[in-house]
Formats: C-alpha cells, structure tokens, sequence
C-alpha cells in the first residue's frame, strides 16, 4: 500500500521515573505504575499530534483497569462527544471531535441494573444504548 506507519502516540510507565501525560496522574498498585484520570470524576483527555497528516488507517494497543462500578453507556450526564458519555476509552479526532472507536466497560452481567450493562448483555431489555455519534464503532465487556 501506499504511505507508511506513524507513531503519534506512546507512553509507557512501566519505568521508574515514568511520566504521564499532562491531564493524567500517575499512581502505584501492587509495585507497578499506571496513569489515571483523576479521581474527582469526569473526563481526562490526552492529546498526541499528528503533524497535519491525514489518517486513513489507525492500529494501538490500550491496556487496561476497571475500578468500582463501571456504567457502560448508562448513568451518563452527557450524550456529547465532549462530555463522558461512556465509562471505558474513547478514540477521537480533529476539531471539531469526531468519534473513532470506543472501549466501553458495563458492570458485570448479574448486576441489579440492566442501564449499567453493555447493550449485549441483557438482551437488549433496559440497557443504555451507545450515542448515535459511536454507532457500531465501540466493543463493550464487562
């Protein structure tokens, strides 16, 4: 194909003296490091610069952890692309934001609340559908 591979975005803590990016803060567990949003709640965003080239495919790799009671697509305060619409990641681009794809976390499949669920998980009966600016670009676990 035409063009090469980019990385415009990286980090790693797994080193001592390991930064995160500027809106995260860094904290350890168990002997290792990670990045965090804070824990006030909300959002955190991490911007990575493209230097103006245009995307027309994107690979990565996110390693993650859930905390408390995730909430999928429910229990949101905002349906926004720029208010937390999901509990998980989301991958967005330009200006004004457009989504790319989402890794949305629902509390586990037993739990009382279907809202807090992934849309899979129960069938579909009471769960919180993804935001018509995600459609299908999201994968949901528990």
């Amino acid at each position: 194909g035409e063009g090469a591979w980019m990385r415009i975005g990286y980090f790693y803590t797994g080193r001592h003296l390991a930064e995160c990016p500027p809106s995260l803060e860094r904290f350890a567990y168990n002997k290792r490091w990670y990045c965090r949003r804070s824990v006030d709640g909300g959002c955190s965003s991490v911007y990575f610069d493209n230097l103006g080239k245009e995307i027309k495919e994107m690979c990565g790799m996110i390693e993650a952890y859930q905390y408390a009671s995730p909430d999928a697509f429910g229990s949101s305060p905002s349906y926004t692309i720029d208010g937390p619409y999901i509990d998980g990641i989301s991958i967005t681009q330009g200006s004004p934001r457009q989504h790319i794809w989402s890794y949305v976390v629902g509390i586990r499949n037993l739990a009382k609340s279907a809202t807090n669920q992934c849309p899979c998980s129960s069938g579909g009966s009471g769960t919180a559908s993804p935001p018509s600016f995600v459609g299908g670009d999201y994968y949901c676990d528990t």
